[in-house]
């Protein structure tokens, strides 16, 4: 029988914790060692490291050995980059998560979009999120500032944790079996890929502060954006429309700092919450979102500064008619220079000339 406890949480008769309270999940899984999925301690249950990028994904695009980029600019090894796991929640993972969404992936964007709409968008959501939060989980180790003289500050002490309490709560729901109200997902894009100014297959890419994420497979991409219960797709569709074809690497990113631009400006947010019976022991997530989304006026020094900072290490390959390289990199900075539209709006084919919009 399902049991509410002091701080709020709940949890059967077994122990099972169903729902974290917010005060228990920065305790216990933020700030504490407790597994990210299930909640036990390390000397209760076999512990063993979950990648955050799943191991399938190293080894079919070779990354075991390659280094990520960390956002205090330190670059880290992908096969070192775990959070620590129970045995058994990773091996639950393994089976419902990563085994279905790695079958998938080997089709392509053909498969991706068949498997998307035959199942619905939960599936690589959840998926999408658990790296999402694996990744943030992982800034508890690694210092700020390179030089420790100049303080012990950790990146994640730049995280509000509460802000991650409702995604932590949508990525159990393959363990707690509860119900994710569509409304309670933020914004999900599929989108074909071409490549274009590198030989590299994937690609990933977060901002935190947005709660918005891009991964790439080859010729395909998903983004996610995941408190905004769908506003930034909302306001994002009319550009949408507007691209013709498979998008660039360089694209991609642009198409991120755009989810990311319009989330950080939303305005009227969505609210969400977990609808929980003790009596029938059934869980819902749920949101309460306002008819049309609404955005504060667009600050577009913030756009320029997402799309500078997320393309800079291309900047040098980039080609602009009449342009220098400085003037280029001064115009991204405005926040109105685009890689993915001309001047007259249309959709840009060869990326490395782009225009201001």
């Amino acid at each position: 029988m399902w049991r509410k406890e002091i701080d709020g949480s709940i949890v059967d008769e077994n122990g099972k914790v169903i729902y974290f309270s917010t005060e228990r999940f920065v305790n216990d899984i933020c700030l504490g060692n407790c597994c990210f999925i299930c909640g036990a301690k390390p000397d209760e249950k076999p512990f063993n490291d979950e990648h955050v990028l799943p191991e399938w994904v190293l080894r079919k695009y070779n990354l075991f050995a390659r280094r990520i980029t960390l956002s205090n600019g330190v670059q880290y090894r992908y096969d070192r980059f775990t959070v620590p796991c129970c045995a058994d929640c990773n091996s639950l993972m393994g089976r419902v998560i990563e085994d279905p969404i790695s079958e998938v992936v080997k089709g392509g964007a053909a498969a991706i979009s068949d498997f998307n709409e035959k199942h619905g968008l939960l599936k690589f959501y959840v998926w999408m999120g658990l790296i999402f939060l694996k990744a943030h989980l992982k800034d508890r180790e690694f210092r700020w500032h390179l030089d420790a003289r100049e303080g012990q500050e950790k990146i994640a002490d730049l995280h509000t944790w509460e802000e991650l309490h409702h995604l932590h709560c949508v990525v159990r729901c393959f363990y707690t079996q509860c119900t994710v109200e569509q409304k309670a997902a933020g914004s999900f894009l599929g989108i074909s890929v071409r490549q274009d100014c590198s030989p590299e297959e994937f690609d990933f890419a977060e901002l935190s502060s947005a709660q918005t994420m891009v991964v790439r497979f080859g010729d395909a991409a998903m983004f996610a954006v995941f408190n905004d219960s769908g506003a930034a797709m909302t306001k994002f569709w009319e550009k949408l429309e507007r691209i013709t074809g498979a998008v660039s690497e360089i694209q991609l990113r642009e198409i991120l700092i755009e989810l990311a631009f319009l989330n950080l400006h939303v305005k009227n947010r969505a609210s969400f919450h977990s609808e929980i019976n003790l009596d029938t022991e059934s869980y819902r997530i749920l949101a309460k979102r306002p008819l049309a989304a609404e955005f504060n006026e667009f600050d577009y020094a913030v756009r320029g500064s997402l799309l500078h900072h997320s393309i800079e290490h291309v900047l040098s390959k980039i080609r602009v008619p009449n342009r220098t390289q400085d003037e280029i990199s001064d115009a991204i900075k405005t926040g109105r220079f685009s890689f993915l539209f001309d001047n007259d709006g249309r959709f840009i084919e060869k990326t490395v000339v782009a225009a201001e919009g």
